[in-house]
């Protein structure tokens, strides 16, 4: 079977990388990605239009989603954020690692990504009860390939140990499990299967390491999509309209 990959978070020169957003398309073009999303700190829905527009003008190849990194100091501000950006955005990635913050992300139905949940921690930061709420909600743990490439030796044990603890909970609890480059510059980006790998050293199994870079970010770009159709009025609703329908209102 052919895969479809997928890298659900790389950051352009809008905020943390340091290479524009054409740039991380072709690259990722040329390592045989089905899709990406481009996914920067960005604050309102003019500056997302604008992230958008950088992206028509790249006339990308591959399925290009363009998402807002959300990042706040209380967990109380996160849901009035995510609101501001919810409908001009994709994706909704949260900055992750502070315990609220991780369980109000989890909470949120708005919410596509946790990202990092482990970061500046002495945990993997997610828990249980977390794992059961993403899992209700649709919101994916991220397991983030730039967090293991910056890390080294005692450092770089201890983050493949918090990322190994997530996936088990992931895995148990249901809950979306997603590898994602985290890339700010092309040269961070990695083909699906070297994304994959980052799953199978943190325990999962050969097929389902894979599925983490391909069916499980398939299916949230696919959501993302299908919530931007006008015709998806709720979920699970979606107005259908019939051949003939259409043929007698012409007449």
């Amino acid at each position: 079977m052919l895969r479809k990959y997928y890298d659900l978070h790389v950051t352009t020169k809008r905020s943390f990388g340091t290479e524009y957003a054409v740039d991380m398309i072709r690259m990722a073009e040329r390592l045989g990605f089905q899709g990406i999303a481009i996914v920067d700190r960005i604050e309102t829905a003019k500056e997302l239009a604008e992230a958008r527009k950088e992206v028509l003008e790249a006339k990308p190849k591959i399925n290009v989603l363009v998402g807002a990194e959300v990042k706040v100091d209380r967990a109380h501000k996160l849901a009035l954020k995510v609101n501001a950006l919810r409908e001009a955005a994709d994706l909704i990635v949260v900055s992750g690692g502070d315990d609220e913050i991780n369980r109000a992300a989890c909470e949120n139905p708005r919410v596509d990504i946790l990202a990092h949940p482990e970061i500046m921690r002495k945990d993997g930061g997610i828990d249980h009860v977390m794992a059961g709420f993403a899992a209700k909600n649709g919101v994916a743990i991220e397991l983030n390939f730039r967090g293991f490439l910056q890390s080294y030796r005692k450092i770089r044990c201890h983050v493949l140990t918090h990322m190994r603890k997530n996936a088990m909970l992931a895995e148990k609890y249901g809950a979306p499990l997603i590898v994602t480059s985290a890339a700010q510059n092309t040269y961070e980006m990695r083909a699906g299967r070297d994304m994959a790998s980052l799953a199978s050293v943190v325990g999962l199994a050969t097929d389902r390491a894979i599925r983490t870079v391909s069916e499980i970010p398939e299916m949230i770009a696919k959501r993302a999509k299908d919530e931007k159709d006008p015709k998806n009025v709720a979920p699970g609703v979606r107005i259908k309209e019939k051949k003939e329908q259409l043929l007698k209102e012409v007449e």
